[in-house]
């Protein structure tokens, strides 16, 4: 018979055990919802969110031996691409530069391993969901009393100009982040919309109009034309009826907003106005010349500036950090293999979303995999007039949205 010491001493062992056990768990639960609370409003302790889920899982496998993973084609061209990308970066004039600014923005793709890996359940997943979109409220109703009022309090700053009005940050400080932040929130909060009912689809749905007004007091041009696929290919997912109805909506609400608002009348037809779209194009030429210059290799991460004076094509330029496309940035960074391996990484991912989408039986795994699919979407369309993902705060939003889908994926699978 054991002696009460040694009972104690087992049940001390015992309880020891399951800390072990659990303590990683937690920390990785911690991670995932800090980064689904926080990034709406800052990016510092998003990526600390994304360094304790990470730390979770790794101890969880070291420990007690508990290794989470599961595979996906989604891994093959991603690893390609971001293998290419150190290659061009170890063969360009500044490696250590180049590799740095590599791990820089690629980094934050550990939050869509993450989010994929240790979700366990839907019911999670819901409560990250609405975490996530319950701070981004509070994010779209503060970028709206930015455009009348022309401060952001968050940094003490005051606001462009824009006619009458001025141009939203939210809280992240540059108008071009917030709106594609506020992009993948109208293409969650959306979908969930179409899918659910009764209360959570109301409020999923009043999340959208934020999100979507969001949008317009931002007078960002390129998400706008992303909206111009996004919303009718989210409706027309659903069935020919909804599409049509969706589309002529969206239509009219945006003649409406044109008709009553100057400003973003002026703003909206400056899209077909070579004038005023000078460096852009000028940007584009200069980056084709590099990218016949250097195919395969590329001229490394963030060496634009560097090859810029012998590439660049004469005319105006109000700015010359990166090209102003996310694909010729990849093209000039690591050549056509590079883009190649980009395009199919997004191709495979929103083919997933769909899948997903169609496999689910939950309408809220409907409504995460399209919404993820559709913002991504919408994400891409933004690309050809913008350097989204060549920044690292908004590849933040674009690998959450994944994330947010590949864990929508897997959960339906099982």
């Amino acid at each position: 018979m054991l002696s009460t010491g040694s009972e104690h001493m087992f049940e001390s062992s015992g309880a020891g055990r399951n800390v072990v056990r659990t303590l990683p768990v937690r920390l990785q639960t911690f991670g995932l919802f800090l980064f689904a609370f926080s990034l709406p409003i800052s990016f510092v302790p998003a990526e600390f969110g994304i360094v304790f889920a990470v730390l979770g899982w790794a101890v969880d496998g070291m420990l007690n031996r508990h290794w989470k993973f599961v595979a996906h084609p989604l891994f093959i061209p991603l690893s390609i691409y971001i293998a290419w990308n150190i290659l061009s970066s170890l063969m360009s004039i500044h490696p250590l530069h180049s590799l740095w600014a590599v791990a820089d923005n690629e980094w934050s793709v550990l939050i869509m391993f993450m989010l994929f890996w240790l979700v366990p359940d839907i019911r999670t997943l819901q409560r990250l969901v609405v975490v996530f979109c319950a701070t981004s409220s509070l994010a779209m109703f503060y970028a709206v009393w930015q455009v009348f009022a022309g401060v952001e309090l968050w940094r003490g700053i005051a606001l462009d100009h824009f006619g009458d009005y001025y141009r939203a940050v939210g809280f992240v400080g540059f108008y071009l982040t917030f709106a594609a932040f506020a992009m993948s929130v109208l293409s969650l909060s959306g979908n969930l919309a179409v899918e659910l009912k009764g209360r959570p689809r109301a409020l999923s749905a009043l999340v959208a109009v934020l999100s979507f007004l969001g949008i317009v007091v931002t007078f960002a041009r390129s998400i706008w034309l992303g909206l111009l696929v996004m919303i009718p290919v989210a409706g027309f997912l659903r069935s020919r009826r909804l599409g049509t109805i969706v589309s002529a909506g969206f239509a009219l609400i945006a003649a409406s907003i044109l008709v009553i608002s100057p400003a973003t009348r002026e703003r909206a037809f400056s899209i077909a106005d070579a004038s005023q779209n000078e460096t852009r194009l000028n940007l584009w030429a200069t980056s084709l010349k590099m990218v016949q210059a250097r195919p395969i290799i590329g001229i490394g991460e963030d060496n634009f500036y560097e090859y810029f004076p012998a590439y660049k094509v004469e005319g105006f330029y109000d700015t010359i950090v990166h090209p102003h496309n996310d694909y010729l940035n990849v093209a000039v960074s690591s050549g056509i293999p590079g883009l190649a391996a980009f395009v199919a990484l997004w191709i495979v991912a929103i083919r997933t979303g769909f899948q997903a989408w169609k496999k689910a039986r939950d309408p809220f795994l409907k409504g995460v995999s399209s919404g993820g699919a559709v913002a991504i979407i919408g994400f891409l369309l933004g690309s050809f007039f913008q350097n989204y993902y060549g920044t690292f705060a908004n590849c933040l939003g674009w690998w959450f949205m994944t994330g947010l889908m590949m864990s929508a994926w897997r959960l339906s699978n099982e």
